[in-house]
């Protein structure tokens, strides 16, 4: 099971990361062309989601098809010695604050701007960093209780896979950041209005749900039953950007589609 769920996982994850760095590719190569404060936030999106994927990955997708002797066992057998596991754990929780803030504030940054964009789309080009800087600072105030626990990979002979393991309660790990959740998408939900940012925070409001359940119904065995889920809700939040933004930007397929034309077309008179 855990070998289909990855595959299932690998078939869709590869062309999406494949698809973000095109994408904040295309933004940079032309950004006087793209040079809304939207894409600002796009890009802080995309690097912020790029990297939550890969540690997720690595701590959760990896793990549960690594056995002790398989090809990629060295990565975690050594690991220990090499790789700041607590720093990794923390960054779970940290992370979760960062994607549901920076989902939030993508549709902050929309309803004021159609509203008037002559003023308030310059406001938010000057600062948009900063707050981009705010965003991902904040949750220290929390996370850094986490770097408290150290996390430690361990080998699970019962189910042939590796596990990273934290003395830090779970709920005590959401005791902020749970509220937080339920807050940043309430809020987005009610001032969503554009189709960009629909289909993201309808997943950001199933994870949020997701996580409320595996807090306070964690004995529960329907609770228990989705909580594979969970891997796959974490990848929605993380990965559906780019298909969003290349299916309502024509600007962007355009270049994006002129890009591959362009190298075609460079083979075909190579040969």
């Amino acid at each position: 099971m855990s070998l289909l769920t990855f595959l299932i996982s690998f078939s869709y994850s590869l062309p999406s990361i494949i698809l973000y760095f095109l994408t904040i590719y295309i933004i940079l190569k032309h950004r006087k062309y793209f040079n809304s404060s939207f894409f600002i936030l796009y890009i802080f999106d995309g690097i912020m989601n790029i990297f939550t994927f890969l540690n997720l990955f690595y701590m959760m997708r990896l793990s549960s098809i690594t056995c002790e002797n398989c090809l990629f066992s060295f990565l975690y057998k050594i690991a220990d010695d090499y790789v700041p596991m607590t720093f990794l754990m923390a960054m779970t929780f940290h992370m979760a604050y960062v994607q549901y803030s920076i989902t939030a504030l993508i549709s902050f940054n929309r309803l004021p701007v159609l509203w008037n964009y002559t003023i308030m789309e310059p406001i938010w080009k000057k600062f948009a960093w900063l707050i981009i800087l705010i965003v991902f600072a904040l949750p220290f105030l929390d996370t850094y209780r986490c770097f408290s626990y150290k996390t430690e990979i361990n080998y699970d002979n019962e189910t042939n896979h590796y596990q990273f393991l934290s003395p830090m309660p779970v709920t005590l790990g959401f005791q902020y950041l749970l509220p937080t959740m339920v807050i940043i998408t309430l809020l987005s939900v009610f001032i969503n209005i554009i189709s960009l940012t629909t289909i993201t925070c309808a997943v950001q409001l199933l994870g949020c749900s997701l996580s409320v359940a595996r807090v306070f119904l964690a004995s529960n065995p329907i609770v228990k039953s989705l909580s594979p889920l969970i891997p796959f809700v974490s990848d929605g939040l993380t990965l559906v950007q780019p298909w969003l933004l290349v299916f309502f930007s024509k600007a962007m397929r355009n270049k994006l589609i002129g890009m591959f034309r362009t190298r075609t077309s460079s083979v075909n008179i190579l040969q």
